[in-house]
């Protein structure tokens, strides 16, 4: 959204999905990225867009990103390279945000595309259009549901589904229906799922 280069402008003009209470304006594929990876990490319960303090000067508020997390609401920024701020910058940004409940979460191009999770995201919402039957979807629910958390290789050899269970378990998490254990590793049969 803000920084010292431009970003590269998204080919669509919104996001959306299951923590968005309304669809999220977006610019940038850089923010597109960061409100995929939003969207599948289990510490964010809802991203809202609503009025908050503009931190780079005029006009005093904007609409703007808010991750509400476990830990707190967080206006997110996102630039092509953090800019450089002084202690004074920072306190007088955290007072800002803190009128409006909120607390600030700036992530750069580098901390959005670090691996192996840029790539995760990526490929599970590649996935996210994949059609999972509600046979399909009651099986990998039933799993989860008896068995607890468990790799994508063992739901498939517990529900035995008709499709593509790698495909299938991203779709759900598109949908946040499950959660995928996505920041350590690359995505495959060994990815660790769980209920929401």
């Amino acid at each position: 959204m803000h920084g010292n280069q431009p970003l590269r402008k998204a080919t669509s003009t919104t996001f959306f999905g299951p923590k968005c209470k309304v669809a999220i304006p977006i610019a940038s594929l850089l923010l597109r990225d960061a409100l995929r990876e939003a969207s599948l990490d289990a510490q964010v319960r809802a991203i809202h867009y609503r009025k908050a303090s503009n931190l780079y000067g005029t006009p005093p508020s904007l609409m703007s990103v808010v991750l509400q997390r476990i830990d707190g609401d967080f206006l997110l920024a996102v630039c092509e390279r953090r800019p450089q701020r002084s202690a004074a910058d920072y306190e007088r940004f955290a007072g800002l945000l803190a009128s409006d409940g909120l607390r600030l979460l700036e992530r750069d191009a580098d901390d959005i595309r670090r691996e192996p999770i840029y790539s995760n995201v990526r490929e599970i919402w590649s996935n996210a259009r994949c059609h999972v039957s509600v046979r399909d979807r009651l099986k990998i629910g039933a799993a989860l549901a008896e068995d607890g958390p468990q790799t994508i290789l063992e739901i498939e050899e517990r529900a035995r589904p008709y499709c593509d269970i790698i495909a299938a378990v991203c779709a759900l998490a598109c949908e946040g229906l499950v959660e995928i254990d996505i920041r350590d590793a690359p995505l495959g049969p060994r990815s660790v799922v769980r209920g929401p």
